[in-house]
């Protein structure tokens, strides 16, 4: 049977993982609204628009560990875009009254537009995948080579190889993969651990200084160059089918240490093109 380029293509770029909007993107705007709605109820919309700053600043704190975790400059702009915005509300509130013209003073005119600068900003970077978590991606391209089906998922991490890479150029891969949220690492006296982050659970890995990856999906890679995968249940349900379990970690490894090779020959936007080649949504 013979097929035609479009369809070859559309074979190769079938997505293996199920396509769903997660909720928890949006879990702190809807947060932040709902102490904005509470506010203006209980109190007057000029109360609720300076607890709705309060709010913005006190996440902009959050959103700065998370830059300080993974070095993400899209973190930081975001971290620069609370605080303004939320200044702005602070600064505003005692101006508003129901049915009357808003003068607006002048620092509250120059924090306004900041606030509007940095929104397109991030709104540009969003769009441009800059701001989501490409975790996604990862299992994606593990599993696009893997046709066979059968269920024999297993709990134990399985080891998939021998690489020879420098401790500094594991370290440096590091600094890649979480800058550019492929997701967190751990860094540990025996191993370097790879942990891919989707939007699910997220918020767990970044703020839970003691949180437990072992039972979530990894690749590790010892100090002696051997290679272990581990993949969580809940990834391995994520798949439309159940896909052979041996191969998807050892296609998992394939991915991680390819990109490695990238990283160390300075092709780090090759890495970028695999992932976004997949056309994946930004909010997925």
């Amino acid at each position: 049977m013979k097929y035609t380029t479009n369809e070859i293509k559309t074979i190769i770029m079938e997505k293996k993982i199920k396509n769903r909007f997660k909720l928890n993107v949006m879990l702190p705007a809807i947060i932040i609204y709902i102490v904005f709605a509470i506010s203006i109820a209980v109190w007057s919309f000029s109360i609720g628009i300076y607890v709705l700053g309060i709010t913005l600043i006190i996440l902009s704190v959050f959103v700065f560990y998370a830059y300080l975790r993974t070095k993400h400059f899209g973190s930081l702009i975001s971290t620069v875009y609370l605080a303004i915005f939320g200044s702005f509300c602070i600064s505003i509130h005692p101006y508003i009254e129901i049915g009357k013209r808003l003068h607006m003073p002048k620092i509250s005119a120059i924090l306004f537009v900041l606030t509007l600068v940095l929104l397109i900003w991030l709104l540009y970077l969003n769009f441009t995948k800059k701001l989501k978590w490409r975790g996604h991606e990862v299992l994606e391209l593990a599993a696009q080579n893997i046709n066979d089906i059968f269920n024999n998922h297993t709990e134990r991490p399985l080891p998939t190889g021998n690489v020879e890479f420098s401790k500094e150029q594991l370290y440096n891969f590091s600094d890649f993969f979480e800058k550019n949220l492929l997701g967190l690492t751990y860094k540990e006296n025996n191993r370097i651990v790879f942990m891919p982050l989707k939007y699910k659970n997220e918020y767990f890995a970044l703020y839970n200084p003691n949180y437990d990856y072992k039972e979530k999906t990894w690749v590790s890679i010892s100090n002696n160059g051997n290679v272990s995968v581990n993949i969580s249940k809940q990834d391995y349900l994520d798949y439309k089918e159940d896909l052979a379990f041996e191969q998807l970690c050892n296609s998992l490894s394939d991915v991680i240490i390819k990109f490695i090779e990238l990283h160390v020959s300075g092709r780090e936007i090759r890495i970028i093109d695999k992932m976004d080649n997949l056309k994946i949504g930004i909010f997925s």
